[in-house]
């Protein structure tokens, strides 16, 4: 769906990227992570063909977004970080609008303007003017916008910035859907747990180069390797639960009581895994085991330490 290879852009005074690259499949929704000036606008705006990079390679869809800008926008949607809107406009008028941009022909068009109502919820306001939507409702509308021609790929810059918690809920909603119906998503946003819900894999980003969640930095603290959390639910004495959790090296209880345990393990799954498997092998009933690696917050402080821009 996405191939970028050693992309590069300078502007007069900085560098916007400098030879980041990506790969995202058709049936992934990727979160694109960095602090500000990291270059995540400018790559999104590359690949929506509304900037030229100055070296390395990016194809959507299997077209040059320099050589072919034409066919790839007929497979994308995408939404800025700052949408201009047309206050003045009824509802319908604006999609209507933006169908005829999109060189959506009858009877098609007509079915996309209902079906970008009744997605967006405002198949009962298309005679209201969009100047009378709340920040929310007019996200929706823009949204819907982009959705009209039926893109298999979504670049959203932002979408989440000013909305309300109810707002923020319904963009999550319908993403998910739409990437349980096939569209494939790439969305730049600091709300770190909006991300955390709904993405399929994170990406990161620093100073146009791609960040590797494993590096820190000279100063950083050894504990970062990477740690798993293991939630376990028992049944019987902790004695034995005990004599296995003293026999694994780095185990760290954050949480005991009766019939729970907390426990953060040095490695990733596969260690959760032999973890459990040792519980099993001890004798101990297991009515629930979950393990997970570290949280969205966590991976952004292992890869950016205090940067700030």
């Amino acid at each position: 769906m996405i191939e970028i290879e050693a992309l590069r852009k300078s502007y007069r005074k900085s560098r916007g990227l400098d030879g980041f690259s990506l790969r995202m499949e058709s049936n992934e929704l990727v979160g694109l992570v960095g602090p500000n000036g990291a270059g995540k606008t400018t790559l999104i705006k590359i690949l929506a063909t509304l900037l030229p990079a100055d070296a390395g390679s990016v194809r959507v869809s299997g077209h040059d977004v320099s050589l072919d800008p034409a066919c790839v926008r007929t497979t994308l949607g995408y939404l800025p970080d700052v949408a201009g809107i047309y206050q003045d406009m009824r509802i319908g008028e604006f999609l209507e609008f933006f169908a005829d941009a999109f060189r959506l022909k009858k009877p098609k068009r007509t079915a996309a303007i209902e079906r970008a109502l009744e997605r967006s919820g405002l198949a009962d306001r298309r005679e209201d003017f969009v100047e009378h939507l709340s920040l929310g409702w007019k996200q929706r509308l823009l949204l819907a916008k982009i959705l009209l021609h039926e893109p298999k790929l979504l670049l959203l810059d932002e979408p989440a910035t000013g909305l309300d918690p109810l707002a923020r809920i319904h963009l999550r909603e319908q993403l998910k859907r739409l990437h349980a119906e096939g569209v494939a998503i790439l969305i730049s946003s600091h709300i770190l747990s909006d991300l955390e819900d709904i993405c399929t894999r994170i990406v990161f980003i620093a100073d146009g180069k791609n960040v590797e969640e494993a590096q820190t930095t000279p100063s950083a603290p050894k504990d970062h390797a990477p740690t798993i959390r293991c939630e376990v639910e028992f049944a019987g004495a902790s004695e034995t639960i005990d004599r296995v959790i003293a026999g694994q090296p780095g185990a760290r209880v954050l949480e005991q009581k009766d019939g729970f345990l907390l426990l953060e393990l040095p490695g990733s799954s596969k260690e959760a895994s032999t973890f459990l498997q040792t519980l099993l092998t001890a004798g101990i009933t297991i009515l629930h085991f979950d393990a997970r690696g570290p949280g969205l917050e966590e991976r952004y402080r292992r890869a950016f330490g205090e940067q700030t821009r």
